[in-house]
């Protein structure tokens, strides 16, 4: 199966090339576990390489993010003003519909995060995307919704052919019944143990699922430098 690089070189050795391409990964964990790094990795290489991306955020600043992928000399402005790469930005579009709706005396239940449409007008030409974060429709809907949702936002991507990741927090997707997970073309857990003697905190990354790959099934150490996630080593 052809694949993307994760634009991490020990992630790629691990994934037998990097994601699937033309597939959707999901990537779930706790707060601050690294998820959104994973896919400023992505966009990242997946620009140097010459694809069109799109990152659609639902939770965080477009500047907060921007500053992020900076810090981490993962650069995604020059992209961005290359017109390479497009941000959609969900909730600040809710922000601003909401400064206006307010206006008229209308309230939040007028507001609706709508990824469906959007991924429905992009154009054909886009290769990569990643939405950071699903985990809002937990809230936004029941389980059969959220089902219903998250399909729809699959196999629109699917029949695009883009390479898309979903970045989901640990929370929602338990919440979620962890539907997500099995209803995805591959899966990445990150997870943390910490260390109360010491006082210190490991981070390994573990991929649960990949289809049609063979994925090493062991938990891999990993650590946030200021050139963003290094594999460290690989355990049973």
């Amino acid at each position: 199966m052809e694949s993307l690089s994760t634009g991490i070189n020990g992630l790629d050795v691990l994934m037998d090339g990097g994601y699937p391409k033309g597939k959707g990964i999901l990537i779930t964990g706790p707060t601050g576990s690294g998820k959104t790094i994973l896919g400023l990795h992505f966009l990242h290489r997946s620009c140097q390489e010459g694809r069109k991306c799109i990152l659609i955020l639902t939770r965080e600043l477009t500047e907060d993010i921007l500053s992020q992928s900076r810090s981490l000399n993962l650069d995604l402005e020059p992209f961005l003003k290359s017109g390479q790469l497009s941000i959609r930005n969900i909730f600040e579009d809710k922000m601003n519909k909401i400064k206006f709706v307010s206006k008229f005396g209308k309230g939040l239940c007028s507001v609706d995060t709508d990824i469906i449409e959007y991924l429905s007008s992009m154009s054909s030409e886009v290769d990569a995307v990643v939405i950071d974060n699903i985990g809002v429709m937990a809230i936004n809907y029941d389980i059969r919704e959220f089902a219903d949702e998250f399909s729809s936002i699959s196999i629109i991507l699917l029949k695009n052919e883009c390479t898309s990741l979903f970045i989901m927090d640990e929370d929602s997707y338990d919440l979620t019944h962890r539907l997500a997970g099995y209803m995805a073309f591959g899966l990445i857990r990150l997870m943390s143990q910490e260390n109360f003697s010491s006082g210190r905190t490991k981070q390994y990354l573990y991929i649960e699922k990949m289809r049609n790959k063979a994925v090493p099934v062991k938990y891999s150490l990993f650590d946030i430098t200021s050139e963003g996630m290094r594999i460290i080593s690989s355990m049973k």
